[in-house]
């Protein structure tokens, strides 16, 4: 299967696992379940199971390189706990003195949030079209959540809670930007978020009065939804989708996230679905086939401002390598380090390659040439991908310069001068 249809997939399975979410914790809560308890016991279930997933998909050999490496485990796990574990804890605490639906608008601002950090960060253009469809998307969601009345949730609320959970909100979204860009490998970092996590946890648990929860069918049916689907299924597919799609693509269907949970539980819960919640669906929608439309989104932002200007457009292709067999991609790919690419035509790629521009512009620098005909760096799904990406054709080439983004932009900018005087002589 493609790598962006198993995306997609992957992106479809997170929005119902997640959509979930409020409707377990609503049974845990009314069931008399202390929530730290619940919480804690759901962190050590979720540990188990990602290491099952680490040993499941052969991993475990990889997990060992990570452990050997204690500081990048550590900014793992914080980035994780960062992400998630701060949204578990501070919307239930919020809850306490805000309303559920307040507590949702200022949760649901993070596709709007991420907007300034994409270019800066991810190095990802940003678009109007980009802008328009994820405000639809947010608008969506402000309109069903307060019955479209716009004051709604202003009524009694608690100015200071509103901007705590707002700086978790802002927190967690720069720690999804920060796993974009520097973690490649899901199912270990899973794994470590989760069991790093536990520690945390553990001191709330016993912070909260150390209640052991009642063991009821319910109780134990949204303990192992939260520690299986929720903290370690729906959190990787979610991160696999957003590492690989467009990152503003992938907040846009999150977007549908409210209209799920309204679906779910009014087939679980008997609960009625109201008119305005099918406000969310047809703003998203309309958003998605505005990007769908978008063909400079989401493109490499050169941190050269002459690069930028330059007539060889870059483009970040990392994507297409997160399963990668090649080793010697690989082992580019870690920290801040990216696959980077430009298109050539053939006959100009065999000039430079004849001239000895590559050896020259390239000394220190991990490069690789891909054409339609190699079949032993790039698999057939990967090959797919990179197509898609750059809008490749059977007369180009591809020519990737892996490592750190800002060597690899001088490389191209060198290459670019190179065909310059190719096609001038």
């Amino acid at each position: 299967m493609d790598i962006k249809k198993k995306a997609y997939i992957m992106i479809t399975l997170a929005l119902i696992g997640g959509a979930l979410f409020p409707i377990v914790l609503k049974v845990a809560v009314d069931g008399g379940v202390n929530i730290y308890s619940f919480l804690f016991f759901a962190y050590l279930i979720a540990t188990v199971a990602s290491f099952l997933l680490v040993v499941a998909t052969g991993k475990l050999s990889k997990l060992k390189r990570y452990v050997a490496n204690p500081k990048e485990c550590i900014i793992i796990a914080i980035s994780g706990f960062a992400f998630a574990g701060l949204i578990y804890y501070g919307i239930i605490y919020s809850e306490q003195f805000i309303s559920a639906t307040l507590a949702t608008v200022v949760y649901r601002l993070q596709p709007l949030l991420m907007l300034p950090f994409i270019p800066l960060l991810l190095r990802e253009r940003i678009t109007k079209m980009q802008v328009v469809a994820l405000s639809l998307g947010v608008i969506g969601i402000y309109i069903a959540v307060t019955g479209g009345n716009p004051f709604a949730f202003a009524l009694g609320a608690n100015s200071t809670i509103v901007l705590s959970l707002l700086a978790i909100v802002l927190i967690s979204t720069l720690a999804m930007v920060f796993f974009k860009r520097h973690t490649t490998d899901m199912e270990c970092t899973m794994f470590i978020i989760n069991s790093m996590s536990l520690p945390v946890a553990f001191l709330l648990f016993l912070y909260s009065g150390a209640h052991i929860p009642t063991l009821t069918p319910s109780t134990i049916a949204a303990l192992l939804y939260m520690g299986i689907p929720m903290m370690t299924f729906v959190t990787y597919f979610y991160f696999r989708a957003f590492r690989t799609l467009k990152t503003t693509v992938v907040s846009n269907y999150y977007c549908l996230s409210p209209f799920i949970t309204a679906s779910v539980a009014a087939v679980l819960l008997s609960e009625t679905i109201q008119p305005y919640y099918l406000v969310i669906a047809a703003m998203v929608g309309v958003g998605i086939l505005i990007q769908s439309f978008d063909k400079k989104g989401g493109t490499y932002v050169p941190m050269n401002k002459s690069q930028a200007k330059s007539d060889l457009p870059i483009f970040d292709v990392t994507s297409a390598f997160l399963n990668t067999k090649s080793e010697a991609i690989e082992s580019t790919m870690k920290g801040s380090g990216r696959v980077l690419a430009v298109k050539l035509s053939r006959k100009v790629h065999e000039k430079l390659k004849a001239t000895g521009s590559y050896d020259t512009a390239g000394q220190g620098k991990k490069i690789f040439f891909y054409t339609h005909s190699d079949r032993d760096l790039v698999s057939n799904e990967e090959r797919r991908f990179l197509s898609e990406i750059m809008g490749t054709g059977n007369d180009e080439t591809v020519l990737m310069c892996a490592g750190r983004p800002e060597e690899s932009e001088q490389f191209f900018d060198t290459i670019g001068a190179s065909q310059r005087n190719s096609d001038s002589s």
